[in-house]
């Protein structure tokens, strides 16, 4: 079975990124040359709910979708969703290009058979037509992507549950890399830049470079942690410690304790694998720093980088690139874009 966008029309979609702390979701629609928000959410997620992408309590997260679903005008019924992690193996594959459709999918399947450690029947497999091969015009780079169906099916599950219905299932980092390059300069297009989204639990940096993502890696590692250093130093709950960090409104030497700890970790670990990414064979070079997700909507983190790794780093702002129906929206995009870019990523597959 394949899924994606590959066989379906292009439609408005809800994207929605499903996080271990919160649920956001976003849906845009093509305007005369703009993309315009159509409507925006973000719910609570109870701790536990979701842990390692995986859905612990089915009935509980539907019952947050039927809330978020109220945000949207009812015209949307369609969502985009995504699948990351080790839920997830994608490979660049070369086949002739004078294949049909029929014959490039039977083909591709004997690959996968072969190459992915996976059994078939444990999961999906998707596949998008990348273009003629740098050596070879004769062959085509055929990107595959194959996901466990028991992570797919979950998330799939509390969507129709909700009254939606799952249309399209992207990777996490195609859908990051989509919204990323909607706020990228020409310039960034001949440059590699790296596109890291700090959630609660989860990192993930993404090499761009000429519209493909040429590296991709995840670690455990997120703002979650640095709310549980606030939390344990302060007696904070969780939220409060959110809420401190956000707003800059932090307990007297919590720079010193937590903050700056934190941030040096996260340095260290995005220069750990960039060093990973330099030390591969490419002929690419990391020219900029874009930051995504909840996790870096701290002043500090983007300085600290852009002083250590010495190049240029922004926070997202795809406020920039977007118009919104109302000031609220426009103000919350402004605000926190940032943590919306995965969610913009997967809307912005079903009006690409």
């Amino acid at each position: 079975m394949f899924f994606g966008l590959k066989k379906l029309a292009s439609r408005s979609v809800i994207g929605i990124d499903f996080g271990s702390s919160s649920i956001k979701a976003i849906a845009i629609s093509k305007g005369s040359g703009a993309y315009r928000v159509d409507g925006i959410a973000e719910a609570p997620v109870a701790k536990g709910l979701i842990v390692d992408n995986r859905f612990e309590e089915v009935d509980k997260i539907t019952a947050i979708l039927k809330q978020i679903r109220h945000s949207f005008p009812s015209s949307y019924k369609n969502v985009a969703i995504a699948v990351t992690g080790s839920d997830v193996i994608t490979k660049v594959m070369k086949m002739n290009a004078s294949l049909g459709e029929l014959d490039l999918e039977s083909r591709v399947e004997i690959e996968v058979e072969n190459s992915i450690p996976f059994p078939l029947d444990e999961i999906f497999i998707d596949f998008e037509i990348m273009g003629p091969s740098e050596n070879d015009k004769s062959l085509n780079d055929i990107l595959v992507s194959a996901a466990r169906k028991e992570r797919v099916l979950s998330q799939a599950q509390c969507v129709d549950d909700s009254g939606l219905k799952t249309t399209i299932v992207d990777i996490a980092s195609h859908a990051l890399a989509r919204s990323a390059e909607m706020i990228m300069t020409s310039d960034d297009y001949n440059r590699g830049v790296a596109v890291v989204d700090i959630g609660a639990t989860q990192m993930m940096l993404n090499i761009l470079y000429q519209g493909n993502v040429i590296f991709t890696r995840s670690k455990s590692h997120g703002g979650g942690l640095c709310n549980q250093m606030l939390s344990e130093r302060y007696g904070m709950s969780a939220q409060e410690a959110e809420q401190a960090k956000i707003n800059q409104d932090l307990p007297d030497g919590a720079e010193i304790d937590v903050i700056t700890p934190f941030v040096n970790m996260t340095v260290n670990h995005l220069r750990f694998d960039l060093r990973m990414f330099t030390n591969a064979p490419n002929n690419v070079d990391v020219q900029k720093l874009i930051l995504t997700g909840g996790g870096v909507l701290m002043p500090a983190l983007a300085k600290q980088l852009q002083d250590e790794l010495e190049f240029e780093v922004e926070i997202a702002d795809p406020s920039l690139a977007l118009e919104c129906k109302s000031e609220e929206d426009s103000k919350l995009l402004k605000e926190s874009g940032a943590k919306y870019m995965m969610a913009l990523g997967l809307a912005l597959r079903g009006v690409s």
